[in-house]
């Protein structure tokens, strides 16, 4: 399971709404830092997609 999974609540039914729990007050700490090294992960793989795609469709 990842880091997210606590946060999901599934409801049974057709139409049912998707909630999420409130943050423990002491997760904010560990958020903002997990967060900044998801953006860092997400900003380096998608500038190796690009080099990557650039090269390949040059």
């Amino acid at each position: 399971m990842n880091r997210l999974s606590p946060l999901i609540v599934r409801r049974t039914g057709r139409f049912a709404p998707a909630e999420a729990l409130p943050l423990p007050s002491g997760m904010s700490a560990q958020a903002a830092g997990s967060m900044a090294e998801d953006l860092k992960l997400f900003v380096t793989f998608w500038i190796g997609g690009l080099v990557f795609f650039g090269t390949f469709l040059a």
